[in-house]
């Protein structure tokens, strides 16, 4: 009896998963718009402290459970030369995921030496989505000497450390995420606006259950 009612829990726990929308279980943090924040030119080295970094602060709770299902990052942003940039999210574990990694340029390692990348602009009016189910590679985003549009791009880490945002599935949502950027060339400026973190969690109840 004990087992047939677990299976019936189960069941009915499943059942009502399929009638509820994805984003019931997601939840967003944002930072801005507004922020203002420069990045450093010419100052990326490969290290975390060589970049400007935004925190946004994600706490327990809000809807589902505290694990990370699924992650998808929207960034306003300036810049007037995209391959220059290398941004990257910074978990609250420490774990590093490489959004892009100045596109348009085979860096032979991830030290912000060489040159010198796509020259396609990024302005804050067409925000840029980061999501590994993006049809395009963040390598191969915006035409040379254009506005890059508002755009879902998948995460291209180049000489950084391999991952994509599913490397974070099953880390805790709580703590500090950080988005941080870094600027590899001299003369082409740019500021954060803002970022959009979307967290899909685990519901407590699936998390939890067991046969």
């Amino acid at each position: 009896m004990r087992l047939d009612m677990k299976r019936f829990h189960l069941n009915t726990l499943v059942a009502l998963a399929a009638l509820l929308p994805a984003a019931a279980w997601a939840q967003t943090y944002t930072a801005g718009p507004g922020l203002a924040l420069a990045i450093p030119d010419d100052a990326y080295d490969g290290t975390q402290a060589s970049m400007a970094c935004s925190t946004i602060a994600v706490a327990s709770g809000g809807g589902g459970g505290d694990t990370v299902a699924t992650a998808t990052v929207q960034v306003a942003q300036s810049h007037t030369w995209v391959g220059d940039l290398t941004i990257k999210l910074f978990s609250p574990a420490g774990t590093p995921i490489t959004l892009v990694s100045r596109p348009g340029f085979v860096e032979p390692a991830d030290d912000g030496t060489g040159c010198c990348g796509s020259s396609a602009d990024l302005v804050i009016a067409n925000p840029i989505t980061y999501d590994d189910a993006g049809s395009t590679s963040a390598e191969n985003m915006g035409t040379l000497g254009t506005p890059i549009p508002a755009s879902t791009v998948s995460p291209a880490p180049g000489a950084a450390t391999p991952g994509n945002l599913g490397s974070l599935n099953g880390q805790s949502k709580v703590g500090n995420w950080q988005l941080c950027l870094g600027d590899s060339g001299g003369g082409d400026l740019g500021t954060l606006d803002g970022w959009t973190l979307t967290l899909g969690t685990t519901p407590v109840e699936l998390q939890n259950f067991s046969i």
